[in-house]
């Protein structure tokens, strides 16, 4: 009809696309720092978490097997294997005479599972966790007093760390790797304190100045630390 406007075509005007994109800018300014914030932080903490959940694992186990300690997280998950030629005197506890199998006494003291994460019985096998940290299959003891675990690895050999003490005070340890030195003491101080000055000698996580770390989950009786 003449003299009629044709009605507009919808949508937004290159004014109004700009300055929505400026408001979503300014807003992506405020909000993506924090959110990122958020997720650096949750890392130490979900590292702590799966420590102190593997750690509270591992004293159970131990109570309900008399201080016999499992070797590896398998232990924790899957029912033992069994060994008829251990016995009480020698247990085989690979944490302490580094065998995988166990009396049929002792698998029968099992009550488990203790943790439901899926574990590999490859001794070499990792669970990951925060800051792609690798939580190693393979459990430890570790000497508290000279802060060095039982087995270094030399060119692909394992051999007696220097300085590890069997009669020293001894813990079964978590091995932690795949961390960087700030990602260590950012999670050493959440379990220890960020007053901590030795961090390789003092507290339950131990760590020097690689990429390995230690986290000290249960103490192991002296009665059982010289088999």
């Amino acid at each position: 009809m003449p003299g009629t406007r044709a009605p507009r075509a919808a949508g937004f005007t290159l004014l109004e696309t700009v300055v929505t994109i400026g408001l979503l800018a300014v807003l992506a300014a405020f909000i993506v720092p924090t959110v990122m914030r958020k997720s650096d932080t949750a890392d130490p903490v979900k590292i702590a978490s799966d420590l102190g959940a593997i750690s509270a694992a591992i004293q159970t186990f131990g109570s309900d097997l008399k201080t016999t300690f499992p070797g590896d997280l398998q232990d924790l998950t899957m029912p033992l294997k069994v060994n008829q030629s251990c016995a009480p005197a020698q247990p085989c506890d690979s944490t302490v005479t580094h065998a995988s199998t166990f009396t049929l006494g002792q698998a029968g003291q099992w009550r488990g599972p203790y943790l439901t994460i899926s574990a590999s019985d490859d001794p070499a096998g990792v669970v990951t966790t925060g800051y792609v940290g690798e939580i190693s299959n393979t459990l430890v003891r570790f000497d508290e007093m000279k802060g060095v675990p039982e087995f270094c690895s030399t060119a692909g050999v394992s051999t007696i760390c220097p300085g590890f003490d069997p009669v020293d005070q001894l813990a079964v340890a978590i091995r932690v790797t795949g961390l960087t030195s700030g990602q260590l003491k950012q999670v050493n101080d959440l379990i220890d304190g960020p007053k901590e000055r030795y961090p390789a000698l003092e507290g339950r996580f131990r760590y020097a100045t690689d990429s390995v770390a230690y986290f000290l989950a249960a103490p192991i009786p002296p009665e059982t630390t010289g088999q």
